[in-house]
């Protein structure tokens, strides 16, 4: 019956919508298609994020709606646990070597080298090592174990990263700079963890990435602005970085020490432009030439004199 309808009144159809289409462009209006009326993900954001403001959707389902829409967006490169952070093993180590490994570090996974990242030939997973007898875990090599995994660029976008995951074995795939080198490493985790939130089990840091302090919060050098803007009230301008401890070093201008402070200007569209919010980064702990932690405490202006609260852990 509906195509026979279709058949039927497809000429009227057609009449109506062409003469529609001319009234609308004498009145100087494009006529738009039915599906150019879908919406982009980047409304669909911003209507989620109304409806939890206004209380028609709870927050925790707002929040994981919001990530799931915000993932296709993301590269690899936001997701990646960064090079500085990897703990790789070398390819002439043995199976007594993963497990001493596995020990100290809690992870089941690990890049096998020939003395660098950028010569992985693979990698070995913990469950391997039951495929070993006891007796011969001392003599195997790493190398006889590992198995190759995706290399992807670090602009692959989330989607596109997330088949590949799925598709490897190990569910881990390394990821490359624009030079050719390994930058990090992804596994399936790391991308559920961007959708649901931070996953913790026994093995792992009990220390979240953001502590309330006073005034202010201590976070993780490695989180990226965007995490920063989620947990915290801080905004952070538009700039060739990724994460806050890029932005402290890129206003300071060098690699700093224990310590050290800078005055950062945030982003607030509601603020005057000659009055932006301030605040006080100050680097609670390197990690190398990594800034491992950082204080974030507001900058509260009295009478146009900025005071800067004392930063304490609470």
């Amino acid at each position: 019956p509906q195509v026979l309808f279709s058949a039927a009144f497809t000429p009227l159809i057609r009449l109506t919508n062409s003469t529609a289409n001319r009234i609308l462009r004498r009145l100087s209006i494009e006529p738009a298609d039915e599906l150019s009326s879908a919406r982009s993900p980047q409304e669909l954001v911003s209507l989620v994020r109304t409806s939890a403001k206004q209380g028609s959707l709870d927050q925790p389902t707002a929040n994981l709606v919001d990530r799931s829409l915000q993932f296709g967006g993301r590269i690899a490169e936001e997701f990646m646990t960064p090079r500085s952070k990897i703990e790789a093993l070398e390819a002439d180590d043995t199976v007594a070597d993963l497990l001493a490994m596995v020990r100290q570090t809690g992870h089941s996974r690990f890049p096998v080298t020939k003395g660098d990242l950028d010569e992985t030939i693979g990698v070995v997973h913990l469950k391997q090592v039951f495929e070993i007898p006891h007796a011969r875990r001392i003599s195997t090599r790493l190398d006889k174990l590992a198995q190759p995994v995706p290399v992807v660029p670090s602009t692959l976008d989330g989607d596109s990263l997330m088949e590949q995951i799925r598709a490897s074995g190990l569910q881990t795939a390394l990821v490359a700079d624009e030079y050719g080198g390994i930058a990090g490493m992804v596994t399936m985790e790391d991308l559920i963890e961007e959708i649901v939130g931070d996953i913790r089990d026994e093995h792992d840091q009990s220390t979240p990435d953001v502590v309330k302090i006073s005034g202010g919060h201590r976070v993780s050098g490695l989180l990226r602005i965007d995490e920063i803007a989620e947990q915290t009230e801080f905004r952070a301008p538009e700039g060739d970085y990724e994460t806050i401890g890029g932005l402290v070093m890129a206003v300071l201008g060098h690699i700093p020490t224990e310590g050290e402070s800078v005055e950062l200007t945030a982003f607030d569209p509601d603020a005057a432009p000659d009055n932006p919010p301030r605040w006080r980064a100050s680097v609670a702990r390197m990690d190398g030439r990594r800034i491992d932690l950082i204080d974030l405490v507001k900058i509260v202006s009295h009478g146009g004199a900025g005071l800067d609260e004392t930063p304490g852990l609470t």
